[in-house]
């Protein structure tokens, strides 16, 4: 954790680098050039909304002396069984979300240097080890890079394709005439005006636009990755202001990125090579607006996938090393022995995410925002609740994270996904179930004083 010292400089660059990921310079490229301002609705606002709580999360969480978010619930529930179980799902979330990293970096490599898209994914792959095995300093000194080049990659994109089309008026009077599929194997073809409908004419129905608010605005809004920074700012002071000028620095680059997507659009209708929305960037760059800055732009892109890889990586062995490892099976280990068994599992848990990226998703952005809802299913409310509900028991915390775990992989199963986001029913679920076990146990509680 950096020993609990990051200045605020530092933080704002870790926190931004670690939110701008594949999912948003690939995904969020990609489908505002297939959906349109639809996109707005379905990730980038419930984003910035969640990171709202994480103003309400940095308030409070400052007073506890923690160095993982699953030790927070042993400290706070007094469960080492809560913790260890927290921790592996953080393993295994953050072990298939590196999976869009490896993909993302892998698609664009693969455009710059003209190599295999197989070649590409190991060249990440001993990036992120390498940077990851020196901690979050090491981390945070790689992110310092990665920002600045994905910044500078956005917006000579942004300059370039405005260029190209002639304005942002030219922009949006030309999306409203497209009537294409975006690519051959896409399910629609583009209505007139379907761009500038906020759910893409009926393409992205308002349910699913609104309800994938559980799985990215809620799973933001607790996941680890985030909250990592807060618990690394020295005070809580410098906490609040990295996410309030973090914030405003990425309204500007998603700014950036819709008029990339769009324009991209304006300006290629339909892009017969590719086969998915997170090429559409890659593609544009190196072949219809190229230009003498086309390596950077890429370079830039990569530079995202990098950086939320890495920290990613390092959460993820912190959660076996420290919450289960640590926790569960030898609470003496000396912390020399603790950082190299850290090691070794980024080691195992990289090579993992390089294996299953053989068959990636069709889509960083979906995926990323099912990822994203197993946190807003089983973390959200034991986290919240804990740290403003001054009564919340042990119980109603195991109980909530499981039924949501239970909840959300039963609706994952049934594939109930084409009519709502599965974060849905298994926030609520959470939810309740925390609310009335809790309720019961005062009932008990005072029954039990009583006598």
């Amino acid at each position: 954790m950096a020993d609990n010292k990051l200045e605020l400089i530092t933080s704002i660059f870790s926190f931004c680098a670690t939110w701008f990921s594949a999912a948003s310079m690939q995904g969020i490229t990609g489908t505002f050039y297939a959906y349109g301002y639809n996109t707005i609705l379905y990730s980038i606002l419930p984003w910035f909304i969640g990171a709202v709580l994480l103003i309400l999360l940095a308030s409070r969480l400052k007073d506890y002396d923690i160095i993982t978010i699953p030790e927070f619930f042993y400290l706070r529930y007094e469960s080492k069984v809560l913790q260890a179980m927290a921790g592996m799902l953080i393993v295994i979330a953050y072990t298939l979300y590196i999976i869009i990293q490896v993909r993302g970096f892998g698609i664009v490599i693969s455009e710059l240097l003209d190599i295999s898209y197989t070649f590409a994914r190991i060249l990440v792959y001993l990036f992120i080890i390498y940077t990851t095995f020196g901690g979050l300093f090491s981390v945070s000194k790689v992110h310092r890079l990665c920002f600045v080049l994905t910044v500078a990659g956005i917006f000579i994109a942004t300059a370039i394709v405005l260029k190209n089309v002639g304005g942002i008026t030219i922009i949006y009077e030309k999306a409203t005439l497209i009537n294409t599929k975006p690519f051959p194997n896409f399910p629609y073809v583009t209505k007139q005006r379907g761009l500038l409908d906020p759910f893409a004419k009926g393409q992205m129905p308002p349910v699913i636009t609104f309800t994938s608010f559980f799985g990215w605005g809620l799973g933001l809004a607790t996941n680890p990755q985030y909250a990592t920074y807060i618990i690394s700012a020295k005070d809580k002071k410098t906490a609040t202001k990295m996410i309030y000028y973090s914030k405003f620095l990425l309204v500007l680059m998603y700014f950036g990125l819709m008029i990339i997507g769009i324009g991209s659009r304006v300006l290629e209708p339909t892009i017969k090579s590719i086969s998915s929305v997170d090429e559409v960037f890659p593609y544009m760059i190196n072949n219809v607006i190229y230009s003498p800055f086309s390596g950077l732009i890429l370079i830039g892109i990569t530079a995202a996938a990098v950086s939320t890889a890495n920290s990613q990586l390092l959460l993820a062995a912190s959660g076996f090393s420290y919450d289960i490892y640590k926790n569960i099976i030898n609470k003496n280990i000396s912390e020399e022995k603790l950082l190299n068994l850290n090691r070794i599992f980024i080691f195992i848990i990289s090579t993992i995410s390089l294996i299953l990226s053989i068959n990636p998703p069709d889509s960083l952005l979906i995926y990323g925002g099912y990822i994203w809802g197993l946190f807003s299913s089983t973390f959200l409310v034991p986290l919240y609740g804990g740290l403003f509900w001054k009564k919340a028991s042990k119980v109603g915390a195991i109980v909530s994270f499981f039924l949501g775990l239970i909840t959300y992989i039963i609706f994952i199963v049934i594939k109930l996904n084409f009519f709502f986001h599965p974060a849905f029913p298994g926030t609520v679920a959470s939810a309740l179930a925390f609310y009335f076990v809790n309720k019961h146990s005062y009932k008990r509680e005072g029954v039990n004083c009583a006598n």
